[in-house]
């Protein structure tokens, strides 16, 4: 199997949540810009509303057609003027989320972060020359002693030496393995990007709604199944990377 290499650097998990609380942090930030600019709208309706409730000389009609042109000209100026701060935002949101999209080639599978776990630990390598001449039955029960035990030293070691064995000699697939042992960094890191690209739609969704006048649309049945699909437990129960 072939692999294009790249040269994205690796982050460890701490890197990877501080980036999706980066992006938690601007979601609120664009969500409370939003909200601060609605308000304002709001407002100046109320205002013009007022002024043009009566007048003297002019019919109701004319009195409805001038309130209508003058708050339709006084949200597009809202709006015009609001372009540069949402802008900012989205822009700064692009950064942290093209990091953490870029580590999915590190995480993207539990082997991966189970193949190169203890690298540089002596015990790996205890592990690796003891096990060296083992075969397929006493791998298959080192595998499960490590999942067992929550060895990741072993499980390390095992998973290099059952790659090395034909796949129809194999005792356990290694992604089946890996998988578990339910490693933290894997699973963390998974909740993290899932994080990251919820509240990336969300920030988009809530500009573009502002955008196109509707309402701020908080509860979009794509938005809802983004947060239902976050495991809270490993990462805060309260969305905060």
């Amino acid at each position: 199997m072939k692999i294009t290499l790249s040269d994205t650097p690796l982050l460890s998990p701490q890197q990877i949540g501080e980036l999706a609380s980066q992006l938690d942090v601007l979601h609120k930030r664009a969500l409370a810009t939003i909200e601060r600019l609605n308000k304002d709208v709001a407002a100046r309706k109320q205002q013009i509303a007022a002024r043009w409730k009566s007048a003297p000389g002019l019919s109701s009609g004319d009195l409805a057609r001038f309130a209508q042109n003058e708050t339709l000209a006084t949200v597009r100026e809202i709006r015009d003027n609001s372009k540069t701060e949402l802008d900012k935002i989205l822009k700064d949101a692009g950064a942290p989320h093209a990091q953490l999209v870029g580590q999915r080639e590190f995480y993207d599978s539990p082997a991966k972060v189970l193949a190169r776990a203890a690298l540089g630990d002596p015990k790996r390598t205890e592990y690796l020359q003891q096990l060296q001449h083992a075969g397929p039955a006493e791998l298959g029960h080192m595998a499960q002693v490590a999942v067992g035990t929550a060895n990741v030293a072993l499980a390390s070691a095992v998973l290099s030496l059952i790659d090395r064995l034909p796949t129809k000699d194999r005792p356990v697939g290694p992604a089946e393995f890996a998988g578990a042992m339910r490693q933290d960094d894997h699973l963390k890191v998974r909740e993290y990007i899932k994080l990251g690209d919820a509240r990336l739609q969300g920030i988009l969704v809530a500009i573009r709604a502002w955008t196109a006048g509707k309402a701020n649309p908080l509860s979009t049945v794509s938005l809802a199944m983004r947060e239902q699909q976050i495991e809270r437990a490993l990462i805060g129960g309260d969305g905060d990377a």
